[in-house]
């Protein structure tokens, strides 16, 4: 009885999800299958419409619901959590055979639409100034402290340039920090190579006279001294924007 019900459970499911090739299951109308559908396929577009407004728009009404309902179809559901929904639309998007016709640059948007929405309700607080972190510290010479939020992305197209009115033409590396600010906001500064590699470093524990010790290495540079020179207004710039909260604060203090 117990694998009838199961089984049962299953085959509506299959329905559900994709109507037109799945045959509904004996005990259940048309009718309110596709009441049951029609819910389903609403639930999920709740989830997805307010996450993704620009890939929806440069898609389109029809090719979005499309999307939508192939992901419906092919999504396994295994974790129905809509953080995870979210990101495993952006992934399906990228990955799916139904989906390799669309503009190459569209798994681009949707992936940077789905970090800023990520970055916006993660659950990460910031630090307070002054308990662990000195925003007023020597950051060449104390542990740069990061922002939690911080995250440093790059893409193969210009996103941050891309709108319903323009459509980029030829690929672009394009290098940018997003995070979010004391005030909550997102904020998204364009970035570069060096500057991703620079950052990473203090994930690391580095001070930064260390971080650009480090970099000297890295780029083979002949005169470290010279790079050295360029270290705080760098990192003073950087703590502007938000990325570099301070500098650590040494234990008891």
């Amino acid at each position: 009885m117990l694998n009838d019900s199961r089984d049962f459970q299953f085959a509506l499911a299959r329905h559900l999800r994709d109507p037109h090739s799945m045959p509904l299951p004996a005990g259940v109308s048309a009718e309110q299958a596709a009441t049951y559908e029609r819910a389903m396929f609403k639930n999920l577009c709740d989830i997805l419409n307010p996450a993704y407004p620009l890939t929806r728009g440069l898609l389109g009404d029809w090719a979005w619901r499309a999307a939508v309902r192939y992901f419906l179809r092919d999504y396994p559901a295994t974790a129905p959590w809509p953080r995870t929904v979210l990101l495993e639309f952006a992934r399906y998007l990228r990955e799916s055979p139904e989906t390799q016709t669309l503009p190459a640059w569209l798994n681009d948007v949707s992936h940077f639409e789905w970090l800023k929405g990520a970055v916006a309700t993660s659950a990460v607080v910031l630090p307070q100034a002054g308990v662990a972190v000195d925003v007023t510290a020597d950051l060449m010479t104390h542990v740069v402290v990061l922002n939690p939020t911080y995250v440093e992305v790059s893409y193969d197209w210009p996103v941050d340039d891309i709108d319903l009115d323009h459509r980029p033409d030829e690929r672009q590396a394009t290098y940018l920090s997003v995070l979010r600010d004391v005030d909550g906001a997102v904020q998204v500064v364009t970035s570069n190579l060096f500057r991703a590699q620079l950052l990473a470093l203090f994930n690391d524990g580095m001070t930064g006279r260390q971080a650009f010790n480090a970099m000297a290495v890295w780029l083979q540079h002949p005169n470290t001294e010279d790079l050295l020179r360029y270290g705080p207004d760098l990192l003073a710039q950087y703590q502007n924007e938000g990325v570099i909260l301070g500098g650590k604060v040494a234990a008891g203090l």
